[in-house]
């Protein structure tokens, strides 16, 4: 029986202002050619490390794939045989290429310029590169200063866990919620999603932020329409409450505690990587889109 390799994927909502598919084409041009080396944390870092169609035009699809490796920036050396700090003439014997960068892994993504979306592996055999560090990789690298110029702000959301809307919703005790919406991109398909973007751009607002405190003594009991509006929410911004679990225990649920991740195992030889990712992209997107339904 063929071995089987798993892969876990996760996704992102990435927006700008304003938008078509070319704009978001140009956008993942223009960050490629940056050759943008990003920190995530210590000596960690990630770069762009290829985009190209998905099929004969990039409106329809991009592929890519982001390197994350180390980058070596050391201090003191250690002569493991004498026991002892290196000394200068030992240390000047070491040369590493300025080119090169050890402990390299990569990983395939795809992005949709038509719905914004963008699903992306964060483990596989060879490695793993978890959605927060992502989250950081995406963010500066849209937050690029020749990027700001060119496209305005590029806000960038980590896809939270299916149901974890519903669980920041069903504390046994809801003191507080607070909604931020952040200008979402509409493409016709939610009509709550067009009123809040309407909304925001008729008062100049790059983001609302909704805050309910419950009635001494109650819990908050959210309605159709702030339900509708967490629903928008959490694919462009943040849906946070405070309150008390079933335990009596004070508990602060957020939409950015637990991202989106989806497993799927693929043969080796009998599909790419590449291609297993684009077939499991199908699913999650359909997945994310249910996600963003109102539900009014």
């Amino acid at each position: 029986m063929a071995r089987k390799t798993t892969v876990n994927y996760t996704a992102f909502n990435i927006r700008t202002h304003p938008h078509s598919p070319d704009t978001y084409v140009k956008l993942m041009n223009a960050a490629f050619k940056l050759k943008r080396q990003i920190k995530l944390r210590g000596d960690t870092f990630a770069i762009l490390k290829k985009i190209s169609p998905l099929k004969d035009e990039a409106i329809d699809g991009i592929t890519g794939e982001i390197a994350k490796f180390t980058r070596i920036e050391s201090g003191k050396w250690f002569n493991l045989n004498e026991l002892r700090a290196a000394e200068e003439d030992e240390t000047k014997q070491i040369v590493i290429p300025e080119a090169l960068r050890p402990n390299f892994t990569d990983f395939y993504f795809v992005f949709y310029p038509k719905n914004h979306l963008l699903v992306i592996e964060c483990k596989d055999k060879f490695g793993q590169i978890s959605p927060r560090y992502l989250e950081i990789f995406f963010t500066k690298l849209f937050g690029s200063e020749e990027i700001i110029e060119e496209f305005n702000t590029v806000e960038v959301t980590l896809v939270p866990s299916t149901d974890q809307l519903e669980s920041v919703l069903s504390l046994s005790q809801v003191n507080t919620l607070e909604i931020v919406i952040r200008r979402p991109n509409t493409d016709g398909l939610e009509d709550l999603e067009d009123e809040v973007l309407e909304r925001l751009n008729n008062q100049n607002a790059e983001e609302e932020v909704i805050t309910l405190k419950a009635q001494k003594g109650l819990s908050l009991e959210a309605d159709d329409e702030t339900r509708g509006l967490s629903h928008v929410a959490q694919l462009n911004g943040v849906v946070t409450s405070t309150g008390y679990d079933d335990n009596g225990k004070r508990a602060v649920r957020s939409t950015k505690q637990h991202p989106f991740v989806e497993s799927g195992q693929y043969v080796s030889g009998e599909i790419s990587a590449r291609d297993f990712l684009i077939t499991m992209a199908d699913g999650i997107i359909g997945k994310i889109r249910r996600m963003a339904r109102s539900q009014r």
